[in-house]
């Protein structure tokens, strides 16, 4: 579903597409660009998810420029369709790769389908929609991205090493960007999260009382947005989404490794 705009709406707005945006750190990340004034394109496969959240923002926000789509992006060529219902409604100033889920458990005990939908979207997906809006800023002379990568791309994480993995790719895919695009008025910021309290990834990730959501470093979807848009909005190459995250990698760098795996290992435990 989508909203048309006429030109002189389409002139006057900036833009930012927020893939996930209408849930979790997606939508708290949202907020802090409609309070910027940018109109807001979000993109998700749950269209009464979109429905509500459409809902709850307008309500916040009477005024604001919102534009939805419905679209499944764990399905082969979904982000051509994205890019182009974008690019009709307008120009996008920021993206925003937000749209990704997890899997928990033994490798091969997990479905292999589900995760071959995960690899599609946390990957090919994100991969994808960068490369078709960077051109397009490319050609401007500016424009901002934004991937959200994991606290799993800092470490090793058994029960996690699928989802730890397309977020690794996440990460160096962004982090090379950023250098390769140095210098052309663009900009890719990699965003690390720590695990996020009142979020649908737990639920979805079947991490249902797994102690990393109760941890010490955890943070709410508001910390994470607050500290990630500050950085997408200064060009930063990579954002901690969490203040107790950020202060713990000096002290995660001089432990030994055997000790880090016991931390996670308890950290992944359930109640």
């Amino acid at each position: 579903m989508g909203h048309i705009v006429d030109e002189t709406t389409r002139s006057m707005v900036r833009h930012v597409l927020i893939t996930g945006g209408s849930s979790g750190i997606g939508y708290a990340l949202s907020l802090k660009f409609a309070e910027e004034g940018y109109g807001l394109m979000w993109v998700s496969n749950d269209g009464q998810q979109l429905e509500e959240a459409s809902l709850r923002i307008k309500s916040d926000f009477p005024m604001l420029s919102l534009h939805t789509l419905c679209a499944d992006l764990t399905v082969p060529n979904q982000c051509d369709l994205v890019f182009e219902w974008a690019i009709k409604l307008g120009d996008v100033e920021v993206l925003v790769n937000c749209a990704g889920f997890g899997t928990f458990g033994h490798l091969h005990t997990i479905n292999e389908s589900v995760e071959m939908s995960m690899i599609h979207l946390n990957v090919l997906s994100m991969y994808r929609l960068t490369r078709l809006f960077s051109q397009v800023m490319l050609r401007k002379g500016h424009g901002r991205i934004a991937n959200i990568a994991s606290n799993t791309v800092l470490q090793p994480v058994p029960h996690m090493c699928t989802y730890a993995a397309t977020k690794s790719f996440v990460n160096h895919f962004s982090l090379s960007l950023h250098e390769e695009l140095r210098g052309t008025g663009i900009t890719v910021t990699t965003i690390i999260p720590p695990a996020t309290r009142d979020t649908q990834f737990q639920h979805k990730a079947g991490m249902d009382g797994v102690k990393t959501f109760r941890g010490l470093l955890t943070a709410s979807a508001d910390e994470v947005a607050s500290r990630a848009y500050k950085g997408i909005m200064r060009g930063d190459r990579m954002v901690y989404g969490g203040w107790k995250l950020q202060f713990s990698r000096p002290l995660a760098a001089i432990l030994p490794n055997r000790v880090i795996q016991w931390l996670i290992k308890k950290e992944l435990d359930r109640n």
